[in-house]
């Protein structure tokens, strides 16, 4: 290969050899002496590390949105886990509804206990479906035949009612059954809740937080065994019902009309 135009005076004319018989130049593919060991400069390094904290910052909120799709879905499919559970329990107990009261249902066993895997039934086969993926708190593993740690709550109107014929219940698929327990103060859900019997939600006096979408939203589940993405107001105030007073709500009460 000839440098330049093929002149002849100076380096003009002459030849530089690539390929020769012996082997291959490497001096033509040596980079110059001011372009070997070039480090970065600061500002470039700061452009980059800018640069990198840009596209994090895109990327954190979509991974958050889809770890809160996630647990979403399983929160959801805990409390169907549940209604299945209900369901069976009804079955097996002539439809009569698990309740507080010691002469009907199961007498002073707790919820969690008579649909949970405690031995004599098992209709919720995993203590860990008790615990809420929102819920940050360490599973414990029971020492007894019910869950030491849950963050859910039946509805104590239900659990409570002077009737516990669940075909009795007027409105199935309106009627609240297990929701968030322990609401907190903070715009979200403070989940403290153990398996004991007062581990049970009533029509809240003020407003009720939240689970997803900065706590606007939280999964409920219905006595059809149906389980519904609410909004909180709809759940604070139960407007969609017939009766929006959420002591008679068909959404609070199970006898409401």
């Amino acid at each position: 290969m000839k440098e330049g135009g093929g002149g002849k005076s100076g380096r003009r004319g002459k030849e530089i050899v690539i390929f020769g018989g012996v082997g291959v130049n490497f001096r033509v593919f040596r980079p110059p002496m001011n372009m070997r060991n070039r480090a970065f400069t600061l500002i470039e390094l700061l452009v980059v590390i800018a640069i990198i904290a840009i596209l994090v910052s895109i990327a954190l909120p979509a991974f958050r949105g889809v770890q809160e799709r996630a647990h979403g879905v399983q929160d959801s499919n805990n409390l169907r886990q549940m209604g299945i559970g209900f369901q069976a329990y009804l079955g097996d107990n002539s439809d009569t509804m698990i309740s507080t009261v010691g002469t009907t249902g199961t007498g002073n066993t707790t919820w969690e206990q008579a649909i949970g895997p405690n031995g004599s039934s098992n209709y919720v086969s995993d203590w860990h479906t008790f615990l809420s993926p929102f819920d940050h708190r360490p599973y414990v593993t029971p020492t007894t035949n019910t869950p030491a740690l849950s963050s859910y709550g039946m509805n104590e109107l239900v659990l409570t009612s002077s009737n516990d014929n669940a075909t009795s219940f007027p409105h199935p698929s309106a009627i609240m059954i297990v929701g968030p327990a322990d609401t907190g103060t903070n715009g979200n859900i403070t989940f403290v809740g153990t398996a004991a019997l007062n581990n049970q939600i009533g029509p809240p006096p003020t407003s009720v937080a939240g689970l997803m979408s900065a706590g606007t939203l939280l999964d409920v589940l219905f006595e059809d065994g149906h389980v519904q993405t609410m909004k909180v107001s709809d759940f604070n105030n139960a407007s969609y019902n017939l009766s929006a007073v959420n002591s008679q709500s068909m959404f609070w009460n199970p006898l409401a009309q």
